[in-house]
């Protein structure tokens, strides 16, 4: 299972002449599409907003290393399509998340994706770390609907019964 935390600090290469062209610092995310929209390689100074790549440009994610064709494929944050409804991976995990019914399910550690499509599958709970040490992370698959607050992520009651605990490969 792909994480998209796992992501960042990857170097993203060139694969034409294998320079690296920059280092994944975050990853943006469309939780309305559940898609992953792309990646962003250099942060936001005085005098830029940035540089990121759309994740249709990305040739491969691998283990270790994020692959582009070219580094024509950065652009400028301002001028990746779709980015005034995205988010960033930091603005969403780390969140409590509550069923409408006031249950508290855990902590958002991690969302899984598809390496080939962006997809969004799965959110990763954590229940603290004495828990998840003994008992393992649980899973939650992606819910229809939810409510991405300042500090909180608001889903339906019946996502407390899809829960189920990781599988290890």
């Amino acid at each position: 299972m792909y994480k998209l935390r796992n992501l960042i600090g990857l170097p993203v290469l060139e694969l034409d002449t294998g320079t690296q062209i920059g280092e994944v610092q975050e990853v943006v995310v469309d939780l309305a599409r559940a898609a992953v929209l792309g990646i962003v390689t250099n942060q936001t100074s005085w005098f830029s907003d940035g540089q990121g790549i759309l994740f249709r440009n990305l040739f491969r994610i691998g283990r270790d290393a994020v692959m582009v064709r070219s580094r024509d494929a950065l652009l400028d944050l301002t001028a990746m399509p779709g980015i005034d409804q995205a988010c960033r991976l930091h603005d969403v995990v780390d969140k409590q998340i509550f069923t409408e019914c006031g249950v508290n399910l855990g902590l958002l550690a991690d969302i899984a994706f598809d390496p080939e499509t962006g997809e969004i599958t799965a959110y990763e709970v954590s229940n603290g770390v004495f828990t998840d040490f003994v008992y393992g992370r649980s899973i939650m698959p992606l819910p229809q609907v939810q409510v991405v607050g300042e500090d909180k992520l608001i889903v339906p009651a019946s996502m407390a019964n899809l829960l189920h605990t990781e599988e290890k490969n």
